[in-house]
């Protein structure tokens, strides 16, 4: 469903992501867990190109999302004059590409220097498996810490808000009109409000809503584009404690439903509870991973040891 590959996030001369790869099964919940600081964040907003790599690629449903990384393909290396040169002085084939990559001898990706056939090379891969990630974000819902709600739409007009905008571009291929694509996501956004609660609250304001309520609109208004993966992004953090549950509920029954999650949360209980996978973050790298059973009662690492003796 979802794969990143050697993802490197640079800020500068900050470096938060360190060579990141996952895969994220269809159907598969993933919790992302460790300190304030270790990347989880920021490699959660590389999924949908919130954030740019740096180096690495990121893939969902086998296309391309980032430009490609001659990094990650040994035939591309193999192709540039850097890997010739090497070669025809007398170097082992095996030894130049490992030199490439550890000295990052191709950093000008595309430069002309590399020559016809590299250039060649990467636009294939590229035009062979890329798709716009604003094709791509229709199937990525992305809910975040602090809601992000329009505040001058009301709760229905915000859910309603994408679908309606996504209907009329493609109202050519549809063929329906203005007033059905209106009605269909209007009957889309009482059927989610319904399913949380808030049906009564369809024609209010946000600033009307409690944090908990608010978080469980922003989630279904992710939902009403009916997303093949949601990402969550510490979706509890700006809560206070009383209204956590309502929004963990709901996530829940996501889970349950079937839905695609990554979730990036300082509530273990959730965490062990509710995610096939738990993912233990620290210094921009993946440092431990397994079950939840493996992680949170068989922790390997010191780093995660120490991490879970103090919030457990």
């Amino acid at each position: 469903m979802l794969s990143i590959k050697n993802i490197y996030k640079n800020f500068g001369d900050l470096k938060v992501l360190k060579g990141v790869s996952e895969e994220i099964e269809q159907g598969e919940v993933v919790a992302i867990i460790g300190p304030s600081g270790s990347g989880k964040s920021t490699m959660l907003r590389c999924m949908n190109l919130l954030e740019t790599p740096t180096f690495g690629e990121v893939w969902m449903d086998g296309k391309l999302l980032t430009p490609i990384d001659p990094y990650l393909h040994e035939e591309v290396i193999k192709a540039s004059n850097t890997f010739k040169k090497m070669v025809a002085g007398g170097m082992e084939e095996e030894t130049a590409v490992k030199e490439i990559k550890e000295k990052d001898l191709l950093k000008e990706k595309f430069s002309a220097a590399e020559g016809k056939e590299y250039g060649a090379l990467m636009k294939k891969l590229y035009k062979e498996n890329y798709i716009d990630i604003n094709f791509a974000r229709r199937d990525m819902g992305m809910v975040f810490q602090q809601f992000n709600l329009f505040n001058n739409k009301t709760i229905k007009e915000n859910i309603m808000l994408a679908p309606v905008k996504i209907g009329m571009q493609s109202r050519k291929q549809t063929g329906l009109t203005k007033q059905e694509i209106v009605a269909a996501a209007e009957s889309k956004a009482m059927e989610l409000l319904k399913r949380i609660g808030l049906e009564s609250k369809a024609d209010v304001y946000p600033s009307t809503l409690s944090g908990g309520q608010k978080q469980r609109i922003a989630i279904v208004r992710a939902l009403a584009m009916n997303p093949k993966v949601m990402l969550f992004d510490e979706p509890t953090s700006a809560l206070d404690p009383e209204m956590i549950g309502e929004v963990l509920d709901l996530m829940k029954e996501l889970a349950n439903d079937g839905m695609t999650m990554v979730v990036v949360t300082h509530e273990m209980g959730f965490a062990r509870e509710v995610a096939d996978r738990v993912l233990f973050m620290d210094d921009g790298m993946i440092v431990e991973q397994g079950s939840p059973a493996e992680v949170f009662d068989n922790p390997q690492s010191p780093r995660l040891k120490d991490f879970l003796s103090k919030v457990l």
